[in-house]
């Protein structure tokens, strides 16, 4: 996209929303119904939604017109429909581009102290509280930014709160999320925290790959290990395929790690940048199943094993009392062969 001052940019619009802006809107059937949305979108093509309703994750994002994430069959659902209990989660699940799953448990649902841990976490269903939208010119770029926080507590416990930015400028062919997770007691607290960043169709299919910047690639399951070797392709859906799992595992020599799903014949590729200091392992779901055909590529700061499960294991980590911890994910796009292959060189 031809870059213009913004004199000539306004000279050449009735309203700056015929380029780039915020839409709210709501949907109005179905479990969706009564869920409040916000569609952004700006000059370079990207469009995405955000749902304030739950946990401000983006449901969707597109390029051009292309589509970049995943959609669950389940389609969006309402938060009146959450059920802590069993595999509820996975009847529940909308995926799309990025759900937040923590911040006391991801994983598998199980007990631990004698609290029940609900698979992948509560904070995906809770509301945005003080949720606002900014948009302004900064000098020649023109900012739109989307701000909430999320609260999970309990009483006679915890009491974690997430507060979350998500930006974007008027060419940015990226969105940038800053999160801070604030412990608003004075006792430490244990706590899980995973980005399911969710890549679909017409990105992934057969003959893309995935490509990871330096770390240690582990399997999760037997089914992972005996495919390890061909962790980072992506085949056709395959009938009733099971999915696998793997980590890739900050070497700690940086601050900031990355990844892509790259489709090298349609010239696009879509990047996850994260903070590896925070966020150390990289999970990585490899989801070959037809209808539920997609890649995760999920920054965490566990092996998602379940809270019981991860401190048996040693990697449960802590928010100490009264402490904040700031991560930052950006996810972005790639295209053309110049900057699918300069992303390659770089990471």
């Amino acid at each position: 996209m031809k870059r213009v001052s913004k004199s000539q940019l306004l000279k050449q619009v009735g309203s700056l929303s015929q380029v780039a802006g915020v839409r709210n809107v709501e949907f109005c059937s179905g479990k969706a119904k009564g869920v409040q949305a916000l569609e952004v979108y700006n000059m370079a093509g990207i469009r995405f939604t955000v749902l304030p309703d739950k946990c401000m994750d983006i449901l969707d994002l597109s390029y051009k017109g292309v589509n970049l994430g995943f959609s669950a069959k389940n389609g969006i659902v309402g938060n009146k429909f959450f059920n802590a209990l069993g595999n509820e989660f996975l009847y529940n699940w909308n995926a799309g581009m990025l759900y937040t799953c923590g911040l006391a448990n991801t994983g598998a649902a199980n007990e631990d102290g004698g609290l029940y841990m609900t698979e992948h976490g509560r904070i995906g269903f809770a509301p945005a509280e003080n949720f606002s939208v900014s948009e302004g010119w900064q000098g020649e770029d023109y900012s739109i930014s989307l701000s909430g926080r999320m609260s999970e507590s309990m009483i006679y416990g915890s009491h974690l709160r997430l507060t979350r930015k998500i930006t974007i400028g008027l060419y940015d062919k990226k969105i940038v999320i800053e999160d801070t997770l604030e412990n608003l007691e004075p006792k430490d607290e244990e706590f899980m925290l995973l980005y399911h960043i969710n890549f679909g169709y017409p990105l992934v299919e057969d003959g893309a790959k995935v490509i990871v910047s330096k770390s240690r690639t582990l399997a999760r399951t037997k089914m992972s290990e005996e495919d390890l070797d061909h962790w980072d392709d992506i085949g056709k859906p395959v009938d009733d395929y099971p999915e696998q799992v793997f980590y890739h595992v900050n070497d700690n020599s940086t601050s900031t790690a990355s990844a892509a799903v790259i489709n090298q014949e349609r010239g696009l590729g879509a990047y996850i940048s994260y903070s590896a200091d925070t966020l150390p392992v990289l999970v990585h779901w490899k989801s070959m199943r037809s209808h539920d055909y997609t890649i995760g590529l999920e920054p965490s700061n566990s092996y998602i094993m379940g809270r019981h499960d991860e401190r048996i294991n040693g990697t449960l980590q802590t928010i100490a009392g009264y402490g904040q911890l700031r991560y930052r994910v950006e996810i972005g796009v790639l295209d053309g062969e110049s900057e699918i292959n300069t992303f390659k060189d770089n990471i």
